[in-house]
């Protein structure tokens, strides 16, 4: 009698986990047909096209900005203070264009289409083609964040008190210096007044 009540019971408890465990292969199975694994697989090859789209829309704005034509870079009359070693204020102004490009690399070049400066001061007034290019790549100098600049052709290059050369300076050829980034570009290296190129100083020409 015991030994048919023990069957029973024992009958009972495995019918109880089998009916767990079909259970819950109806639902895997039932979760596992909810799977799209074409999409699946799909969104597998999409990750990386993510990623590359990305990196081509990024490379897209770029190449879109260095197409763009040349903007506008007038400004002025304005003052500069007294960068100069006479008392008066050196005032200028500015007409002509503008362009950045930036390369692959990250250097940016700086175009200047049809620039003139007019500078004037102690009720003298003089005026320059600067149609010069700058070419400025990020780099570290003892250990600190830097511009390195290097300009050709015809450019004005003005240095405020406490630098290496202090003045304004119209300078013709290759020349070179460092600055700390925009937009506090103090000087970090000055640029060699005696060349090789033309230097003209223009506050001796507004004295």
């Amino acid at each position: 009698m015991q030994r048919r009540v023990v069957i029973r019971s024992l009958i009972r408890e495995s019918r109880k986990v089998i009916t767990r465990t079909v259970a819950r292969i109806c639902v895997m199975k039932l979760l596992l047909s909810k799977i799209n694994y074409k999409e699946l697989r799909m969104n597998r090859r999409l990750i990386p096209a993510v990623i590359v789209a990305g990196l081509v829309a990024a490379a897209s704005s770029v190449t879109a900005a260095n197409a763009a034509p040349p903007t506008d870079a007038g400004f002025g009359p304005i003052s500069l203070g007294k960068v100069c070693t006479f008392d008066a204020s050196v005032t200028a102004t500015v007409t002509g264009k503008t362009k950045t490009i930036t390369k692959p690399d990250g250097q940016r070049i700086i175009t200047s289409p049809g620039q003139r400066i007019t500078l004037s001061a102690n009720g003298k007034a003089v005026s320059y083609v600067i149609t010069g290019t700058r070419f400025e790549r990020d780099v570290t100098i003892n250990g600190a964040p830097a511009v390195e600049v290097k300009v050709t052709g015809r450019n004005i290059l003005v240095n405020g008190p406490g630098t290496e050369t202090p003045g304004i300076f119209l300078v013709v050829g290759n020349f070179d210096f460092a600055l700390t980034p925009a937009p506090e570009s103090a000087e970090v290296r000055g640029f060699n007044p005696n060349g090789p190129g033309q230097v003209i100083d223009v506050c001796k020409a507004l004295s």
